[in-house]
């Protein structure tokens, strides 16, 4: 009998101990539930012009002779900022002009055809040419004859044979010169001598487009961030640091940097307020302008208790509702800034 109360003790243990583990499972959370949605979406931000932050290097390698600029300076498009040393591409832009200015005489020369003296002198030489070998011949035709009667060596008559081939070379000669002249110029040595101004134009233009690049414009209207030039240092642009820093600041945004679960809840018109640890009394509204298509490293956070640790986060873009002087006259290009983006509310869901 005790041993059967025994056996039914040991079982009612086990059921009881098998009941409250099914009761935990049952109210234990899934491991993959989604965290709350949140209202706003907190991320970390700094202040960019219109335009990010622009590094100029010149396109040529040389030395710097001249620094037109200071930091803080404002520039229109295609104002020099600094320049090279360009004596030798002003050389080569000389000599290129040169080599064109050659190439076009040679061509009206060839379309215009010689000069009527030198066609007038081309004649004469031929009509004396002519007369000559008349007398060679007379004189030959004599020789002979006193030959044929044995009263002139063969040598003389030999020499005087010659004389006629010589003077017939000549006219030859002086015909094909004549001719030469008096013709118009064939179709393909125009066409190379076209080409030739062709080519040459091209190497002047090369030989200005780097005489130009001896000078470093801004690309648009900016203002001047960083100089890194000193007058007598070489750069180009494998330099290590740009001599130019700029940036359109005439108007002011955002760049926030929005963690991975908040990336796919923003969208473009979202209201944004912008604050700064250096501007505690001031607070900046704007909008959501512009989303990267892409997550990207994260490279700011903003110490927030919400904020997650993300490895990747994506980039928007936001208007500030007076992105221009005074109302930004405190916001500085490159200025850490907390955002946060008003989100509608939305429901989770289901995995």
């Amino acid at each position: 009998m005790l041993r059967f109360l025994l056996i039914a003790a040991a079982l009612a243990s086990v059921a009881t101990l098998g009941v409250m583990i099914d009761s935990r499972a049952t109210i234990a959370p899934p491991l993959d539930a989604q965290p709350e949605p949140r209202d706003r979406i907190f991320a970390p931000g700094v202040v960019e012009g219109a335009t990010e932050t622009v590094e100029l290097r010149p396109q040529l390698a040389g030395r710097i002779v001249e620094v037109l600029v200071h930091i803080g300076q404002r520039v229109d498009k295609g104002d020099p900022l600094l320049k090279l040393d360009d004596r030798e591409h002003r050389e080569q832009v000389g000599l290129a002009a040169a080599q064109l200015e050659m190439a076009r005489a040679q061509l009206a020369q060839l379309e215009n055809g010689a000069h009527s003296q030198e066609r007038q002198q081309a004649a004469a030489e031929v009509r004396r040419h002519q007369a000559r070998l008349k007398q060679a011949q007379r004189s030959w035709e004599r020789i002979e004859r006193l030959r044929r009667e044995s009263a002139v060596a063969q040598q003389q008559a030999d020499d005087q044979q010659s004389e006629v081939e010589t003077a017939t070379a000549a006219l030859e000669a002086a015909q094909a010169r004549f001719a030469l002249l008096d013709s118009p110029p064939r179709a393909d040595e125009v066409r190379l001598a076209r080409a030739r101004i062709r080519a040459a134009e091209a190497e002047l233009q090369l030989a200005e487009i780097n005489l130009d690049r001896c000078t470093l414009r801004a690309p648009g209207p900016a203002q001047i961030l960083d100089v890194n030039a000193q007058v007598g240092e070489l750069t180009g642009p494998a330099a290590e640091k740009a001599p130019i820093a700029l940036a359109d600041t005439s108007r002011l945004r955002v760049r926030a940097f929005v963690e991975e679960y908040d990336a796919p809840r923003v969208q473009p018109g979202m209201k944004a307020k912008i604050t700064a640890d250096g501007l505690p009394n001031q607070e900046f509204t704007g909008q959501v302008a512009a989303l990267s298509p892409q997550m990207s490293r994260k490279i700011l956070t903003n110490d927030q208790p919400g904020e997650r640790l993300d490895i990747k986060t994506r980039e928007v873009w936001i208007d500030l509702s007076a992105p221009t002087p005074p109302q930004t006259a405190n916001l500085v290009v490159g200025l850490r800034v907390d955002v946060v983006i008003e989100s509608p509310h939305e429901e989770p869901r289901n995995p």
